[in-house]
């Protein structure tokens, strides 16, 4: 509430970033307090997480595994699309999605059921072989998911269903 006085006198000031700051008028305020949780992103982070610098690839919690399905021109085709890593892309955004053990390829053409790789003059990893996708919006990936498999060191350690998959109108 811009302009809202609080009751030590102060003024609230809205901030870009859903974040409320108390202003005593004797310059920035070093006083913020997060006004919205964003849970999904706030878990999991995702590949516009990460491109803004709001997290780092070790930050990441949620990814898509995906198989290498054909290799051409230093590209990948995987067998995940907009119906697994979902369509979102900001305009901003420097591709569909990240993979995370390859933080400078990018997912440059996706369709529902397939994604194209550029791995910016990295080697290609071996047809079969699979990766772990960053994908773009995590809250939109989740949607279309029935159950997420919980890994912690490389082992699976439970499955949770998405109770709220869906559930969106």
């Amino acid at each position: 509430m811009p302009g809202a006085a609080s009751s030590s006198g102060s003024a609230l000031t809205s901030l870009p970033g859903a974040t409320s700051a108390v202003n005593d008028g004797a310059g920035p305020s070093t006083d913020v307090a997060p006004t919205e949780m964003r849970p999904g992103a706030y878990v999991f982070n995702d590949a516009q997480q990460w491109e803004l610098g709001a997290c780092t690839a070790g930050d990441i919690a949620l990814t898509a595994h995906a198989r290498v399905v054909s290799h051409s021109g230093g590209r990948l085709v995987l067998d995940a699309g907009s119906k697994t890593l979902a369509a979102d892309k900001a305009p901003w955004a420097s591709g569909h999605g990240r993979l995370l053990d390859h933080p400078d390829a990018r997912i440059v053409q996706m369709s529902e059921h397939h994604a194209v790789v550029d791995m910016a003059g990295a080697s290609l990893p071996a047809l079969g072989s699979t990766v772990r996708v960053v994908p773009n919006h995590c809250c939109n990936a989740i949607n279309l998911a029935n159950a997420v498999d919980v890994v912690r060191n490389g082992t699976l350690v439970d499955t949770w269903a998405v109770a709220a998959r869906g559930m969106n109108s």
